[in-house]
């Protein structure tokens, strides 16, 4: 074991074994926020995790293609309750009544999974901004660049992430204990972060895309060591071109991955995400989902066997962490241990000493 094994301090799950089974009975019940879940992956996901007996909250700014999935999932699944609210995730008031609307919609009153997957790639803003050009009327001033691309995929994430914690907590129990089996009857409380394997590796001629996935990605690695405070499990979804998805047009998705391994396929999509919501036993790990490719292994006599497309990424983050991180994670541990009432006594008479201060002054 390293020196500065965080894996238990932070309440991490082990590395995930994609080959065995989960129960995906765990879904019923569950009440699913997604952000931006009227089209593509959203979507999917909301159609998958219905039949599995969920119930799906959707926020996105496209109100017909919303009304219409919503429609469809209440006439093939109208056991659960299904629930379509418009939500602009770049705007905070506009998530804040998303957030509200879904619990009071919620037939227990409350969100058991949030999946922050709202998220856009705009090839014109990247191809703009890695080659400006001079406005018309002055040859010295360049175009200013879109951030549309960060104003989404980061500020609207970071908003999601912002609210689940404030929202999931109020379920009632706490389920992130990587030594023992979660709760039988508590709620779970899980984030879902949809990233990318842009957030992982670099995806060259994307420069705003790629830098709002590794955004995410840095959103996840930092949250997974803190979240256990609330009682959230904190988990990520990276998938590679998605076959057939609206990701890019058909000629560059043609450019991108002719001759090559190939895309991820949607079923290994769904199946990844669907494994980090249904397993309430994963805390804090991360999957990237890519085409499938055989494992380069001597004792495995036929490659096929060992083929797979889902892959356990930054799996060893708390394994042997940098000895900041060490220091800082033991040492709030330690002090939420040992002060307890005592402590939170001194922190309220310090902020009642600070303000006669302020106020003498």
């Amino acid at each position: 074991m390293a020196y500065h094994d965080l894996t238990k301090a932070v309440r991490l799950s082990g590395p995930i074994d994609t080959s065995l089974p989960y129960d995906v009975s765990t879904v019923a019940g569950k009440t699913i926020l997604i952000t931006g879940g009227s089209l593509g992956l959203g979507a999917n996901f909301s159609r998958h995790w219905a039949s599995h007996g969920a119930n799906l909250m959707i926020g996105d700014i496209n109100d017909e293609a919303g009304h219409k999935l919503i429609a469809e999932l209440r006439t093939k699944y109208p056991k659960a309750s299904h629930d379509f609210f418009h939500c602009d995730v770049t705007d905070w008031d506009s998530q804040v009544a998303f957030f509200k609307a879904a619990a009071a919609a919620s037939p227990h009153g409350g969100i058991d999974v949030v999946v922050a997957n709202a998220g856009i790639v705009d090839p014109k803003s990247n191809r703009r901004f890695e080659n400006p050009e001079a406005i018309p009327t002055d040859p010295d001033t360049p175009y200013k660049p879109s951030t549309k691309i960060l104003d989404v995929n980061i500020t609207g994430a970071m908003y999601t992430a912002n609210l689940a914690l404030f929202w999931l907590p109020r379920n009632g129990s706490d389920k992130v204990n990587s030594d023992e089996k979660p709760e039988a009857d508590g709620r779970d409380r899980c984030l879902l972060f949809l990233g990318s394997y842009a957030g992982v590796w670099h995806l060259c001629g994307q420069s705003h895309y790629t830098a709002s996935k590794h955004a995410i990605t840095g959103l996840f690695r930092a949250m997974r060591g803190t979240a256990w405070k609330h009682g959230v499990r904190v988990t990520m979804l990276c998938p590679y071109f998605v076959s057939e998805s609206s990701m890019f047009p058909l000629g560059a998705e043609a450019a991108f991955l002719t001759g090559t391994a190939g895309p991820a396929q949607h079923a290994d999509v769904l199946d990844a995400a669907t494994r980090l919501i249904a397993d309430e036993s994963i805390v804090g790990r991360a999957l990237l989902i890519g085409p499938k490719v055989a494992i380069d292994d001597p004792d495995v006599d036929d490659a096929k066997k060992n083929e797979r497309a889902v892959w356990d990424c930054y799996a060893e983050d708390y394994t042997d962490s940098e000895a900041f991180v060490w220091r800082w994670v033991r040492a709030m541990n330690a002090v939420e241990k040992s002060r307890g009432w005592f402590g939170l006594f001194w922190d309220i008479l310090g902020v009642i000493v600070r303000g006669s201060k302020k106020k003498s002054a």
